[in-house]
């Protein structure tokens, strides 16, 4: 379980410095357009009316949950059901942004979904004996 926990935790910690680097070189423009292959015309709507209109804020604050999350991770194993839960909201919440999500953030949050699962049975596993 370290190793997975490690795993996610620099996932998270590269995904918020690649958006760092992202919005750095290229400008907060460049997230325009990721919603425009959406497979929800009212996510695609959501997304130029709320978050285009508020990309910096957007932007730091999803930069500060993918380094909460990393954290989480890395830092202790008693915060391990606490970074699967946060790891699962952001791959399901980001997934239907673009379509190729659904090859890295949906089976990412199956395995996180497992992990958790497993936590969950450790966790009973202790208190009953």
């Amino acid at each position: 379980m370290n190793v997975a926990r490690t795993i996610f935790g620099i996932i998270f910690l590269l995904g918020a410095l690649a958006n760092i680097l992202l919005a750095s070189i290229n400008g907060v423009e460049s997230y325009h357009a990721f919603a425009d292959e959406t497979f929800f015309p009212w996510y695609l709507d959501a997304w130029k009316t709320i978050v285009v209109t508020y990309m910096l804020l957007f932007i730091v604050l999803t930069v500060a949950y993918e380094i909460t999350t990393g954290l989480l991770f890395i830092i202790n194993r008693k915060y391990m059901k606490i970074a699967l839960i946060m790891g699962i909201i952001f791959c399901l919440g980001t997934t239907p942004v673009m379509i190729q999500a659904i090859y890295t953030n949906v089976p990412l949050a199956l395995i996180q979904g497992f992990l958790l699962w497993k936590e969950f049975r450790r966790g009973v596993a202790v208190q009953s004996a």
